[in-house]
């Protein structure tokens, strides 16, 4: 049954930039029930969608606070490369899910161009036979 109270706690969470399911979960639904409202509601829907730019927008600032973090030093005073390693994993996996989630904002910009007048003058096929 829809409660608004729920639905709003879950739109809070995810603006925090927790995922729906987690978000979901700690209201003790889950997030397909979450999207059967959402296709009932429109408001919530639009809240849903607003919710979800805004989540984008705080994982895009922990990709700053995770690139700043500095390494720690082994015993012999060396970086722990395994750490950096760890690390670059992280933030080009959420760098991609970015892109995922919000394309327009955050995914690779593809520049396509035509020049008009430009065209294919003829097609030539030639089939040739092995040994001949």
């Amino acid at each position: 049954m829809y409660s608004k109270q729920v639905a709003d706690a879950v739109c809070d969470r995810i603006a925090e930039g927790v995922s729906l399911r987690t978000a979901a979960q700690e209201q003790g639904m889950s997030h397909a029930t979450f999207l059967l409202w959402c296709n009932e509601n429109a408001v919530l829907a639009n809240q849903y969608a607003r919710a979800r730019a805004t989540g984008a927008d705080a994982e895009f600032e922990e990709l700053g606070a995770l690139q700043e973090e500095q390494p720690p030093t082994l015993p012999s005073g060396a970086v722990d490369t395994g750490w950096v390693a760890w690390r670059r994993l992280q933030v080009d996996t959420k760098k991609w899910e970015l892109s995922k989630k919000a394309a327009k904002k955050y995914g690779d910009k593809i520049e396509t161009t035509h020049e008009v007048g430009d065209s294919i003058r003829a097609v030539v096929r030639e089939i040739v036979k092995p040994g001949a």
